[in-house]
């Protein structure tokens, strides 16, 4: 009986819907129809489709343009969208959804459970590469039955089957003959069913959308349209914002708040945090093997004067491998606190000291940090516990490397330290970061092994007993944080610009809904409603193209005056924490062993991807000097059964000089193999090359 009170209270949601007639809004009784809004966003969306959502950009576009099953509204209610109702089987591994038969493409086409199935094969299709594979490891298929009724087969009991199964649809009438879906037309230009839709998308300047005028449900959009403007960074951006152009951004960095909080026009709004930073400890390599010595280290680290010097004070000291946004988060289990007395004591007792420093195995010991040099946080970050540890006596190198080079020194453990940060989800999955089982822990850095752990994360994500689990993963947290494979450092609380007169539920903000997600709950007020003045996105690229005829004439007049190159994109580069979490999410990791079960199931394929052995930093071209050109050069590779690269091509250009080195460094680079329950198989990888002066 202990795992049916859980399901029974989605059943019991299940039912509400299944039986009311009475329809749960997810928008405002008050909300006024009208006008237009900018959102900044910072880098470039790379595509239009739930197909290939993006881990290092935006999502947020695609979240207005298609229709998922049901969405949760801000009282935390399951609300259904494409669906009207769905209903368990008795052994709990069916779920059968019901659509709606009004629903269409803007091409006029029907929206129906046919469209469902095409996009579950779609996703589980290996040759697509769908990047939420992990997602649907616990789904074995998803079968039409009419065009109002589909049933997705779980192969065991859990809790998440009804969030897993909670899929966007694609138009299998537009997209079933494609041969290569990963380059389809569709991802630039979608045909969607949501309460928007695409006008146009101006590359590197801006995406705009205006209300689906095909789109059937009850809840229609107040905002007529919306214009995302993308921006190469957040300092172009928050210009903008103090001018009133910018109505929303996200996650804005805490060197703006100060400014930010004195506008009238705006209002910051904070939201739990969702990512954690800290410092990982190589426990390979003494004396971080010691529970006490990673305890002591972590005890010199004073928290409270890291956040105020770092995000100025926009942030809690994290308490463990679980951030506040997610359910089962322990506020119990307390941060490690300062006590650098108490912490001396132990780093007296491992390391020694004589008139010059400390000493291990009787030579000079230093205590190396490493971390990425695309993340200025992590930079400050890593460099300010160097300087508090430095002044508690310790001899402190860090460094920052580039991204690729920094994940090569993680998968291959060369390393004393390093500063990153994960992100939690709501569907949060430790055992890629935890699990004792090399081939699972694929991300466990720090070689951090503790057999409890792995039983207890198995038990938390199996159990369906809501209470039972909330138990296990406060034990999860608890266990780790006593451990310290990691000295957990903070959790920058995520900051909402919003412009005054954009209005929604009162609680929009403290319930667990991305604003930016979730665009069509917000209306603008009469006296705020404005048409957006796309001249300005035009004067901007006419300033542009003058520009750039200028240079030309300088050029053309004096041969031996060389200009830098402007940057053909506005997208930045990815940090190593975005790359990684990409090649987290797209690991097909095994499921948890079912509690629940008596009998054998047949385990998933466990697939690992290509590690890095030996990547070669390709020469810097004398024609890129020559321009200054900087940036990165993305190279997809096809690394084959032996490991080394069969075949490479650029997916983010830079110039043609740096994408030829880069291209010719990808095909020399060596890999262990990735495989497939064991055997070597050829996969794809990315991998990121840096070019500067």
């Amino acid at each position: 009986m202990r795992y049916i009170r859980f399901i029974m209270a989605v059943l019991a949601v299940v039912m509400i819907f299944a039986s009311c007639e009475k329809k749960v809004s997810r928008l405002p009784e008050n909300g006024e129809a009208g006008g237009e809004i900018v959102v900044g966003i910072v880098g470039e969306p790379e595509n239009l489709t739930p197909l290939y959502p993006s881990f290092i950009y935006h999502n947020e576009i695609t979240d207005m343009i298609f229709l998922p099953l049901h969405k949760n509204d801000v009282n935390d209610r399951i609300v259904p969208m494409l669906a009207t109702s769905w209903e368990y089987s008795e052994d709990l591994k069916k779920i059968t959804y019901n659509l709606r038969n009004d629903v269409v493409w803007e091409d006029g086409n029907p929206v129906t459970a046919y469209d469902v199935e095409y996009t579950f094969n779609a996703m589980k299709n290996p040759a697509n590469n769908y990047p939420l594979i992990m997602k649907l490891q616990n789904i074995d298929s998803a079968k039409a039955i009419s065009n109002t009724r589909i049933v997705f087969f779980c192969n065991k009991v859990y809790p998440m089957a009804l969030f897993d199964s909670n899929i966007k649809a694609l138009p299998k009438h537009l997209l079933e003959n494609e041969k290569n879906l990963a380059n389809a037309q569709f991802n630039r230009k979608p045909v969607g069913n949501g309460p928007y839709k695409l006008d146009k998308w101006e590359a590197s300047k801006y995406v705009s959308l205006s209300k689906n005028d095909k789109y059937t449900l009850e809840d229609k959009p107040f905002i007529e349209k919306i214009v995302y403007k993308i921006y190469s960074d957040q300092g172009v951006m928050f210009e903008e914002i103090k001018k009133g152009i910018v109505d929303i951004a996200y996650d804005i960095s805490p060197e703006r708040l100060s400014e930010l909080g004195k506008l009238k026009n705006v209002t910051p709004v904070s939201k739990k945090g969702n990512t954690y930073t800290y410092l990982g400890f190589n426990a390979s390599r003494p004396p971080f093997d010691s529970k006490d010595f990673r305890t002591a280290l972590s005890m010199l680290i004073d928290r409270s004067v890291l956040i105020k010097n770092t995000l100025q004070g926009n942030g809690i000291a994290a308490n463990g491998p679980i951030t506040p946004s997610f359910w089962a988060y322990s506020d119990e289990v307390k941060p490690v606190e300062y006590k650098k007395a108490d912490a001396m004591k132990t780093i007296d007792a491992v390391l020694k000291k004589d008139k010059k420093g400390y000493t291990y195995n009787q030579k000079p010991y230093v205590f190396n940090i490493i971390t990425d040099r695309n993340d200025a946080m992590m930079v400050k970050v890593a460099n300010e516990i160097g300087l508090q540890l430095s002044n508690a006596g310790l001899t402190v190198k860090v460094t920052d490397l580039p991204s690729d080079s920094l994940i090569i020194k993680l998968f291959t453990r060369d390393y004393d330290a390093y500063v990153l940060s994960w992100q939690v989800s709501d569907d949060f999955n430790p055992f890629p970061f935890w699990s004792s089982k090399k081939d699972v822990g694929r991300f466990n850095f720090v070689n951090y092994y503790n057999g409890s752990v792995d039983s207890i994360v198995n038990l938390a994500m199996t159990t369906m007993d809501k209470n039972e689990a909330f138990g296990y993963w406060k034990e999860f947290q608890k266990i780790v944080a006593e451990d310290q494979p990691y000295a957990f450092l903070y959790v920058p609380n995520r900051t909402i610009i919003v412009n005054n007169t954009l209005k929604s539920f009162e609680n929009v903000y403290a319930s667990a809904i991305e604003p930016i997600s979730n665009l069509d709950v917000f209306f603008v007020e009469k006296s705020g409603q404005k048409k957006v003045d796309m001249a300005m996105f035009v004067k901007a690229e006419v300033k542009e193209e003058e520009e750039k005829k200028t240079e030309v004439k300088k050029t053309d007049a004096k041969k031996t005056e060389v200009k830098k190159e402007e940057p053909k994109t506005t997208t930045p580069a990815p940090t190593a924490a975005q790359l990684l979490s990409q090649q987290v999410s797209s690991q097909n990791t095994p499921a948890p062993v079912d509690t629940v079960k008596k009998e054998e199931e047949k385990k998933p394929a466990v697939i690992v991807q290509p590690a890095p052995v030996k990547i070669i930093q390709p020469a810097y071209p004398d024609a890129a000097k020559k321009i200054g050109a900087e940036g990165t050069v993305y190279v997809e590779a096809i690394v084959g059964k032996d490991g080394k690269v069969v075949s490479a091509k650029v997916i983010k250009s830079l110039n043609p000089a740096c994408d030829e080195a880069a291209v010719n460094a990808a095909l020399k680079a060596v890999f262990n193999p990735g495989t497939t329950d064991g055997v070597p198989t050829e996969m794809k990888t990315t991998i990121p090359y840096r070019f500067k002066p």
